[in-house]
């Protein structure tokens, strides 16, 4: 009993260990490959488009030539990779010739857990615009039914940037993709191209071999398992052309010229070798010069089952031309490496990247073109003073003299097309001078705007602090103040004073900052056209770090609060990477109001790397969209008076307010206030005077506010 017992453990534990073994095996990448029970395809193109895996992948037996002209496909002996025998050659030499390959669809070919899609291809020619038929050409893609760039999946080259792509469609409406670095792709050159789907470690893949199978690239992203999952649809297989007939779009500048081979869908991810994988890493923003490091992780793990990594290094510099200096990551966890930044002195540049190595010998890059020998990207960051103010435009410069930044950080102040200044400037906020922004006939993009350059500009808490008189606000996405992520962009900001489009779908006061996915959005409840219009009004908007609070204050010619709105985000500022911009956005040379230039008059531009005003440092929820004022009409004080008092009212939104003065007979004597306010505190004086300004007598008066429906008087004394 003991022998067989002996027996059975021998056996099991012989099992176990050449299933460990297996599982260590690496796949020899490229083929000529032979089905498996995960094969969905595999396609040799051996003088014939026989489909290998037809059985096992329960797919069809072969795939079918779609041509005007049947000798524009056909079959050669494939001399640039070793092995392979035949190859399928796809001519496109002229748009006329739309010929491509489809492999019929069933429920095998539609993907949405793990798989590997691979295929050799040798481009001849390409478009390098949108104009040419030949622009992107698709190696193998499952066009979406209703337009073909909504795909299960694509393998495929763009000519304008010579660069390979690969990616699928979500069912949430999003592409998970991975986009190689630029002139990777070379005319008449065999490449094998694999892209693979993890579920296991959620992340996508795409690597590039040349034609001995040595790697040229690697290209990684990570997605979210819950909802990054791949679209599925009704449409065949494609080669050599993006699709499809029968659908209300359909591709026109997607045709391959060239040669494809060994093209495999699996539905596992293959254990080939290849570099880590590099999930995650710290992308620093600007960091204070009072902390004494800056720390920096990195999540990532092998390609291949079993690997391991056998070192993670942190390279980082100072200055753009020295050398990098190394430090070894240190293990934090499954899979997570960790290490620190010395602490540098304010105004240093820092530059740093990321490179894994595994027990393959195989090494990744974050970002992936770090170590290129021309145009590299590192991550980079600047090292601020904190608590400091960055940017005080006054344009109290004079009438001729260039604006200039007052602040210490001195950034340099950048003028375009005519420098106007005016005299009608805010009266409580000092000084002779506002920026005058206006249009000039015959004078294309025009709106004389003005540029704040400075890397210290961006933070992930801010106050932008600015007085605005707009001359008009009848355009959406009127940009008045935005500071880009970069020059060519209009949307993605760290900071945004926008009119945009509000809920009675008109133009408003709009404030907003970008995070990693999406926008954090502010807006005013009053109509800028009728509530702002020809106004002097004081613009704030503030964002916290250590709550994440967001706000907006508007506060009108007196400097008195009109309306303030908050909103919570825990996800940091996009950091910026262009001049701020005072007066418009970008736009298009040939077009004025591509985006929107602002008219009017700005004044008293500040910007602080911290929450300098006070209006989101005491809010305690900020999720409110506002304050719940209520209704209510104070006491006048003082009372009784002579010769003036103060009243004070609240009403709690925005609508037509009045406050009138009435004597003892139910005469109108005074009407201080008739017009639209937001909802909030306000106060008025009343000089003891009546409509004509002539002084009224000693006596008993009432005042009577209303809002709406909402009605209350109080009464008063006035004594000579």
């Amino acid at each position: 009993m003991r022998y067989l017992i002996f027996l059975v453990t021998v056996a099991l534990m012989a099992t176990f260990c050449a299933e460990s073994l297996f599982a260590q095996i690496l796949e020899p990448i490229g083929g000529p490959y032979t089905a498996d029970t995960n094969t969905v395809l595999l396609l040799h193109f051996d003088g014939n488009l026989t489909n290998a895996a037809a059985a096992v992948g329960k797919t069809a037996a072969n795939a079918v030539a779609r041509t005007t002209n049947p000798a524009k496909i056909y079959f050669l002996n494939n001399s640039g990779v070793a092995g392979m025998g035949q190859c399928v050659r796809i001519d496109n030499s002229s748009s006329s010739d739309s010929s491509y390959i489809t492999v019929d669809d069933t429920a095998a070919l539609d993907l949405t857990g793990n798989w590997t899609i691979e295929a050799w291809a040798n481009i001849f020619t390409f478009g390098q615009t949108s104009n040419d038929y030949r622009w992107v050409p698709r190696v193998v893609m499952k066009p979406g039914d209703d337009v073909f760039y909504m795909p299960n999946y694509w393998l495929e080259m763009w000519g304008d940037n010579r660069l390979f792509h690969a990616g699928y469609y979500t069912t949430n409406g999003d592409w998970i993709s991975v986009t190689s670095p630029n002139n990777m792709f070379v005319p008449g050159e065999w490449v094998h191209l694999t892209f693979i789907r993890d579920t296991t470690r959620a992340f996508i893949a795409c690597m590039v071999h040349d034609a001995n199978r040595n790697l040229k690239g690697f290209l990684t992203k990570g997605f979210d398992k819950a909802k990054d999952i791949p679209q599925i649809n009704r449409q065949k297989l494609h080669i050599g052309w993006a699709g499809a007939v029968g659908i209300s779009t359909a591709s026109t500048d997607s045709w391959l010229d060239g040669f494809v081979d060994e093209i495999r869908v699996s539905k596992v991810v293959r254990n080939f070798a290849g570099p880590p994988v590099i999930q995650d890493i710290t992308v620093l923003p600007n960091q204070p010069s009072t902390i004494p490091s800056y720390d920096v992780s990195v999540t990532v793990f092998p390609l291949n089952a079993n690997g391991r990594i056998t070192n993670a290094v942190l390279y980082f510099r100072t200055d753009t031309v020295g050398a990098f200096t190394g430090y070894n990551m240190t293990p934090a966890g499954t899979n997570k490496f960790t290490a620190s930044i010395p602490g540098q002195a304010f105004g240093k540049r820092v530059q740093y990247y990321v490179k894994c190595t595994d027990d393959n010998g195989y090494s990744s890059l974050s970002p992936v073109d770090a170590e290129a020998t021309t145009s590299p990207t590192r991550y980079a960051f600047w090292v601020f003073q904190p608590n400091a103010k960055t940017l005080d435009v006054t344009f109290e410069e004079g009438l001729s003299g260039k604006p200039v930044d007052h602040s210490t950080n001195n950034a340099k102040i950048i003028t375009h097309k005519y420098l106007e200044y005016s005299t009608d400037r805010p009266t409580v906020s000092g000084g002779q001078y506002s920026l005058f922004l206006q249009s000039h006939a015959g004078v294309v993009v025009d709106s004389n705007w003005v540029e704040a350059e400075s890397p210290f500009l961006a933070a992930e808490e801010f106050t932008l602090d600015a007085w605005i008189k707009a001359d008009s606000a009848d355009l959406h996405a009127t940009r008045i103040i935005i500071n880009p992520t970069k020059e060519d962009d209009w949307n993605n900001a760290n900071f945004e004073l926008s009119f945009r489009n509000g809920a009675a779908g008109k133009p408003v006061f709009t404030g907003r900052y970008w995070h990693s996915s999406g926008a954090v959005v502010l807006q005013d409840t009053a109509v800028a056209a009728t509530a702002h219009v020809g106004k002097w009004r004081h613009i704030i908007l503030e964002r916290s770090k250590s709550n994440g609070v967001f706000g907006m204050a508007i506060r009108n010619e007196n400097d008195q609060l009109m309306y303030k709105t908050f909103k919570t985000e825990s996800r940091a500022p996009l950091m910026a990477g262009a001049p701020l911009r005072i007066g418009r956005s970008w736009f298009l040379t040939t077009d004025n109001w591509y985006v929107a230039p602002f008219r009017g008059r700005i004044d008293n531009v500040k910007v602080y790397n911290y929450p300098a005003v006070g209006l989101v440092t005491d809010v305690s929820d900020g999720s409110t969209d506002g304050i719940p004022w209520v209704f209510d009409l104070q006491q006048n004080y003082p009372n009784p008076f002579n010769p003036s008092t103060e009243i004070q009212f609240t009403v709690p939104k925005f609508g037509q307010v009045s406050l009138v003065i009435f004597d003892l007979l139910g005469r109108k004597v005074k009407t201080l206030i008739n017009e639209e306010r937001h909802a909030g505190q306000h106060k008025v004086t009343w000089t003891g005077t009546n409509n004509e300004g002539v002084a009224v007598a000693t006596g008993v008066y009432f005042y009577e506010l209303r809002a709406g429906d909402l009605r209350k008087t109080q009464k008063m004394l006035l004594i000579r």
